[in-house]
């Protein structure tokens, strides 16, 4: 059985020389990335999530409220906490649709546009700055590679 928690070394590939853990690496660049929008969230009087549920409703349309979730990656108890939340605070509304009264579609308010807007302005800034810093041939290295970490542990969860 492979075990997760030992780091894996190049010893281990015939080499001497010792590599990260790449779960290390993911957890402490997905913590500095979460770390700094939700600072900046906070600067707004929100947090990073509110600004990504803000981000996945569509601003023409809406959204309806059962696909949120999976655009987000987030349990439905969770998810009900945070429009709950952003009702209540006055950046988005529920309608209901004209086919059926028990789905929900989830519009922004002027209120959550704008808040929306903002959002969308700081994720596309901190891209441009990532883009700027590295070479558009390591970030297709870079996407290739997260989309295998990612399979393998889709793989590994499978096994459950």
């Amino acid at each position: 059985m492979l075990n997760l928690d030992k780091p894996i070394t190049t010893k281990m590939m015939d080499n001497k020389d010792k590599i990260e853990n790449v779960d290390l690496i993911l957890k402490q660049t997905w913590l500095a990335v979460s770390k700094m929008y939700s600072e900046l969230a906070q600067e707004h009087d929100s947090t990073a999530v509110q600004a990504l549920t803000l981000l996945k409703i569509d601003p023409k349309e809406g959204t309806r409220s059962t696909n949120l979730g999976p655009k987000m990656a987030i349990e439905p108890t969770s998810l009900t906490r945070i429009i709950k939340l952003l009702e209540d605070n006055g950046y988005i509304y529920k309608e209901k649709t004209t086919t059926d009264k028990r789905e929900v579609i989830i519009k922004l308010t002027e209120k959550g546009l704008n808040s929306r807007n903002l959002s969308k302005e700081v994720v596309v800034n901190f891209n441009k700055k990532v883009m700027e810093r590295i070479p558009l041939e390591k970030m297709e290295v870079f996407k290739e590679v997260m989309i295998e970490i990612m399979k393998i542990a889709n793989d590994l969860n499978n096994r459950k």
